[in-house]
C-alpha cells in the first residue's frame, strides 16, 4: 500500500475540520475512519474491535471523572465564589491586584476541575461587575484557562495524554505544574498590568456601589473546602513519596474535600450526592466523545497512517518537528475547538510516529488550548463573552494578538523539552 493512501484518511479528516467545511469532529472522523477501512480492506468484526478499543481507553480513565466532578461540586456549592470574595476583601481598594488575585482564582479552579467554562460563567461576571471588559484581564483570564486545562489531573486533556506518554496522570501534571505555573504568573501580571496602566472600565459610581457584605468567617468556612482540594492535589504526590506511602489517593483526596465541605459549608450530606452526580456529567461527555473520535484515529493507525508518516521528515531536525506541530495544533483548534482534546487525538499520534519525545507531548495540549481561546466554537470563549456581557467575537479578536504571542512561549518550552 502506497504511503499517500495510509495517510489520506487522516488529511481528510484535517480537510473536513478545516473551513470552508467546520465539520463537526465525529463527522470528520468517521469520515477518515471509513476512508482508512475501505483503504485497509478491514473487516466489520476488525473495525469493531478496534474501535471500541478507543472508547473502552477513555471510559477506563476513572481518576479524572472523580477529580471533576469533586471539583465542580464546589463550584456549585459556593467555594470558588467565597475564595474570590476573600480576595476582594484582602486588596479592597487596589483593584489592579485583585484582578491578578481573580485570575490567579480562575486559575486554580480551572486546574481543580479540569474544565473551564464551568468556574468562567462564575469568576467572569465578578471580574466585570469589579473592572469591567479590561482587554488585558480578559486575555489573563484565557491564558490560565487554557494551560489549567490543558495539565490539570481533572481534565480529559491530560487523561489522552499521560495515556500516550505511558505515565499516570498525576505523574503528567507533575511534570508540566511548572510551566503550568508560568503560564499562571504571566497572565496574573497581564491583569495587573492593564488595570493598574489603563484603569477598570467602569465608572466611579460603580465602584461606589454598596455591595453585600458577606462576613469574613462565612467567606472562609466556604472557601476551605476548595483550599484543601487545591491543597491535596498539589502536595499529596510529593507526601506520598517522602513517606513511602499512598495516603492521597484518587479516592481519599475528593472524600477528605467532601467531609470538609459537608462540615464546613454545613451541607445536607443527600444533596452533596446528588451534587457530585450531576459534576460528573460534563467530564463524562467529553471523555464519551473523545473515545468515540479516538476509535477513528485507531482504525486509521491500524491500516499503517502513523508509521507511513513517521518515514517522511527522516531527515528533519526534531526540534522542528516539534515546533511545527505545535503550531499546527494551535492553527487547527482555531476553527475546530469546540473539542480541545480530540485535537489531542489528531495531532499526538503524529508527533509519536515521527520520533518526538513524549515529554513535548504535553505542550500540544497547551497549544491547543491556545488556539482555542480565539475560537468561535469554544465554550469557555462564549462563557467569557456571557460572563463579560459582550459578543463572542469581541472576546476573539481581543485574544488574537495575546494568543499568538504566549504560542511562541508554548513552542519554545516544547523545544527545550524536546532538546534537552
Amino acid at each position: 500500500m502506497s504511503t499517500v493512501l495510509k495517510v489520506l484518511p487522516l488529511l481528510v479528516v484535517l480537510v473536513l475540520l478545516m473551513p470552508p467545511f467546520k465539520f463537526h469532529i465525529l463527522v470528520a472522523g468517521f469520515a477518515g475512519g471509513v476512508i482508512a477501512a475501505l483503504i485497509g480492506g478491514l473487516t466489520i468484526a476488525k473495525v469493531t474491535s478496534v474501535y471500541l478499543s478507543g472508547l473502552s481507553q477513555m471510559m477506563g480513565i476513572t481518576s479524572v471523572m472523580v477529580f471533576a466532578a469533586t471539583a465542580i461540586f464546589l463550584s456549585q456549592a459556593g467555594a470558588t465564589k467565597a475564595l474570590l470574595g476573600l480576595i476582594e476583601r484582602l486588596f479592597k481598594g487596589k483593584l489592579a491586584y485583585v484582578a491578578a488575585g481573580m485570575v490567579l482564582v480562575q486559575a486554580l479552579a480551572t486546574y481543580a476541575a479540569g474544565c473551564g467554562a464551568a468556574n468562567t460563567l462564575v469568576t467572569a461576571p465578578l471580574i466585570a461587575n469589579l473592572v469591567g471588559f479590561v482587554p488585558h484581564v480578559v486575555a489573563g483570564l484565557s491564558i490560565v484557562s487554557g494551560a489549567s486545562w490543558a495539565t490539570s489531573p481533572s481534565s480529559a486533556e491530560s487523561a489522552f495524554i499521560s495515556k500516550a506518554m505511558n505515565i499516570s496522570v498525576t505523574e503528567y501534571a507533575e511534570f508540566m505544574r511548572p510551566y503550568t505555573v508560568i503560564f499562571w504568573i504571566v497572565g496574573m501580571l497581564l491583569a495587573w498590568y492593564g488595570v493598574k496602566r489603563y484603569g477598570s472600565r467602569l465608572g466611579k459610581d460603580h465602584h461606589n456601589q454598596e455591595k453585600e457584605e458577606v462576613p469574613l468567617g462565612t467567606q472562609l468556612r466556604h472557601a476551605l473546602p476548595f483550599l484543601v482540594l487545591l491543597t491535596l492535589i498539589l502536595v499529596g504526590p510529593p507526601i506520598n513519596r517522602a513517606l513511602n506511602k499512598s495516603l492521597f489517593t484518587t479516592v481519599t483526596t475528593p472524600l477528605i474535600t467532601v467531609i470538609v465541605a459537608c462540615l464546613s459549608m454545613r451541607l445536607n450530606p443527600n444533596q452533596v450526592g446528588e451534587m457530585l452526580i450531576d459534576g460528573a456529567r460534563p467530564i463524562l461527555r467529553y471523555l464519551f466523545l473523545v473515545g468515540l473520535f479516538l476509535g477513528f484515529i485507531k482504525i486509521m493507525g491500524e491500516i499503517g497512517t502513523f508509521d507511513a508518516l513517521a518515514s517522511l521528515p527522516g531527515l528533519m531536525p526534531v526540534g522542528l518537528i516539534t515546533a511545527g506541530a505545535l503550531v499546527i495544533a494551535f492553527l487547527i483548534a482555531i476553527p475546530s475547538a469546540a473539542y480541545t482534546v480530540a485535537i489531542d487525538a489528531l495531532i499526538i499520534p503524529v508527533m509519536a510516529a515521527v520520533g518526538v519525545p513524549i515529554w513535548a507531548f504535553g505542550f500540544v495540549g497547551i497549544a491547543v488550548a491556545q488556539g482555542a481561546m480565539i475560537s468561535p466554537v469554544q465554550i469557555n470563549v462564549a462563557a467569557t463573552a456571557h460572563g463579560f456581557g459582550v459578543d463572542i467575537m469581541q472576546v476573539v479578536k481581543n485574544n488574537i494578538k495575546y494568543m499568538v504571542l504566549i504560542m511562541i512561549l508554548t513552542v519554545s518550552f516544547g523545544v527545550f523539552v524536546t532538546l534537552r
